[in-house]
């Protein structure tokens, strides 16, 4: 396991508790949707209702690349680094290559409207993505040809989609409350997940795709057996407000709303860390977390980019202390 990223060393406070700084990465001009990590370690992308779809090195703090995309609302890395998808209020994605810079394809109008997420396969031979128009849609990688009709999901509008690590099946989440699980091959409907009693926000597969993770704009995180198709725990009531987003690693992940971020152990399903604070009178859109465990990034209402270094937390995890409550309600420190 990596070490510890230096970026906002944590301190003790007169308490005892474990204290986080907030480090501040960079601002959209406007309203940020989505922010996705980078399997180095080290980048983030970000998009934009300012019309832009940003590359940001956490370290140096720089821009890499700043791309057009009208209206940019979704965002996603290729696994393997090389390449991001963008999708936007125009109903179309555009394809960027994340070592040169260059577009490499699109506009493809896929969508009849917003497009509200998108997420790559394992091979990165194929792209998935959602939108208001209650569609899924699953294209190749190189030419923006969807490999089947557009899906009709029932779902009213689809706020979130993801694929399953294995790449064989899609997992949807809809205005209508429920998660679908869809075959990635052939366009079947495989499951529907109801429990939720509002909007599904957003769904995340774990790493080993045994589980997938929910938030709703019913405040609730929920977690499923994919197998046993039903809720696995309890729901997590965490959040005063909607869940806006849901970022998962090996062993933990972290919710996002109006009421800040929280930081969770996967396997206990106990908060780690949080509140994660954000400036005042603004709001977490987006989380990521990256495979080092090593940072959690935020994006904004307001356009902002911001990281925590959460190593001292995961490294009890990773030394066998997943138990250890002496992290529990940790206190951040703004910078």
């Amino acid at each position: 396991m990596a070490a510890a990223t230096s970026h906002g060393d944590p301190s003790s406070n007169s308490s005892g508790k474990e204290q986080i700084h907030r480090n501040t990465l960079g601002s959209h001009e406007r309203r940020a949707w989505c922010v996705a990590p980078f399997p180095d370690n080290e980048r983030v992308v970000s998009a934009s209702d300012d019309n832009t779809v940003v590359v940001w090195n956490f370290r140096t703090k720089e821009k890499e690349y700043r791309w057009s995309h009208k209206g940019a609302t979704a965002v996603s890395v290729s696994h393997n680094g090389k390449k991001v998808v963008s999708g936007g209020r125009d109903c179309a994605l555009q394809l960027w290559n994340a070592e040169s810079g260059e577009h490499l394809a699109g506009p493809w109008k896929l969508h009849k409207q917003r497009v509200w997420s998108v997420s790559w396969s394992p091979d990165g031979n194929h792209i998935a993505s959602c939108s208001a128009d209650s569609t899924l849609i699953i294209c190749s990688a190189d030419s923006g040809e969807p490999i089947f009709e557009p899906l009709p999901t029932e779902q009213e509008a689809v706020h979130a989609v993801a694929y399953s690590p294995n790449g064989e099946s899609v997992a949807t989440g809809g205005q209508d409350s429920t998660i679908k699980i869809w075959d990635a091959r052939k366009g079947h409907i495989q499951a529907t997940l109801r429990g939720h009693t509002l909007s599904v926000s957003s769904v995340v597969w774990t790493k080993d795709g045994s589980q997938i993770i929910s938030g709703s704009v019913d405040h609730t995180v929920r977690i499923w057996g994919v197998s046993e198709q039903k809720e696995v725990c309890p729901a997590i009531h965490a959040h005063l407000h909607t869940i806006n987003y849901i970022a998962v690693s090996a062993h933990v992940f972290a919710t996002a709303s109006i009421d800040h971020a929280y930081l969770w152990n996967l396997k206990t399903r106990q908060r780690l860390a949080g509140p994660f604070e954000l400036s005042k009178f603004d709001e977490a859109n987006g989380v990521a977390l990256f495979d080092d465990e090593n940072t959690l990034a935020a994006c904004t209402e307001r356009g902002k980019l911001y990281t925590w270094n959460i190593g001292k937390i995961t490294s009890k995890i990773h030394r066998g202390y997943a138990e250890d409550s002496g992290f529990n309600d940790i206190v951040n420190v703004r910078i």
